[in-house]
């Protein structure tokens, strides 16, 4: 398919009657929009990977398209319009984070910092992007939780959130509680207080999850790819296919469980800091909610003799 797309690219640049390299923003641009027509957009990703490699292997410097403004405003202009084809991954539930936790040393720093980002992200219904760092360089106490975001009051937690894919700017804080659990391992207020104490000196804009380095006694902000390959293994070790899960597994669990218990959509959309009704692609009916419509109609029918 990389090949496809580079013809695709050197046909349009013929038709354009300009030089194929470098490659430029604006032509990159036109390109992806006029593949659009035919192409979707998991194909158009796959297309501007191939013109990329086929430009680094002729020894000129090639921008990652998602650093182009006007390409990167091309693709997710055409992603809303015509939406990306997904792989559903799977909800992170009740069942497997007892598992999970189960498997942990304790004793080990990453692994309480691990089972504090893992409740949080659960009970918390947190992106990602909240939790852990693309890279340690760009953590971004303004964009990332901090210590100082964890306000401990009793039995409960209560997280403050200034940024998040609804509030891009700060202009808001958003509040989510954590409530204590006494007595289970799943316990998200033992766990945040677990992960303060490793480094009670550290001041309240420093981050609130870190992670050490095999071999190395520095701790730095957790990234995506810790957050994320650690909880992998762990679903690897609980006997499941860790390609079924991302780190929005726990976004997608907790909405789940919330919506399964009876919590009210709105409640859930609230806490979860949904802007839309997107939520409700995260809320997976289990079978005992499925029944409830068609149990009560059948018994309906089955108490009225009209039916009989």
């Amino acid at each position: 398919m990389y090949n496809t797309g580079v013809l695709a690219y050197l046909n349009l640049v013929a038709f354009l009657a300009v030089l194929p390299l470098p490659v430029e923003d604006e032509i990159l641009a036109q390109f992806v929009v006029f593949q659009s027509a035919t192409c979707a957009y998991g194909t158009l990703k796959v297309y501007l990977y191939g013109v990329r490699a086929w430009a680094l292997n002729r020894g000129f410097h090639f921008k990652p398209w998602y650093e182009r403004h006007c390409v990167f405003s091309a693709m997710q202009g055409l992603k809303r319009l015509f939406g990306a084809e997904q792989s559903k991954k799977l909800a992170v539930s009740p069942e497997l984070l007892l598992i999970m936790l189960g498997l942990m040393d304790f004793d080990d720093f990453n692994c309480v910092m691990l089972r504090a980002a893992m409740l949080t992200a659960f009970f918390g219904m947190f992106r990602k992007d909240n939790i852990s760092v693309e890279k340690a360089s760009a953590f971004n106490p303004r964009a990332n939780l901090t210590r100082g975001d964890f306000i401990i009051k009793g039995t409960k937690v209560w997280v403050r959130v200034g940024h998040s894919k609804t509030n891009q700017f700060g202009r808001r804080f958003h509040w989510i509680p954590l409530v204590e659990i006494p007595g289970s391992k799943m316990c998200p207020v033992a766990a945040v207080r677990a992960a303060l104490a490793l480094y009670p000196e550290l001041p309240g804009d420093a981050p609130m999850f870190l992670w050490k380095a095999a071999g190395s006694a520095e701790a730095k902000p957790m990234t995506h790819s810790n957050f994320v390959k650690a909880f992998k293994l762990y679903v690897k070790k609980a006997g499941l296919d860790w390609k079924s899960y991302s780190g929005h597994s726990f976004r997608r669990g907790g909405a789940t469980f919330a919506f399964n218990l009876g919590v009210r959509p709105e409640l859930i959309q609230y806490l979860g800091d949904w802007a839309s009704e997107a939520y409700k692609r995260y809320q997976e009916m289990s079978p005992e909610t499925r029944l409830e419509l068609p149990q009560v109609m059948s018994e309906a029918i089955a108490s009225d003799p009209l039916y009989l």
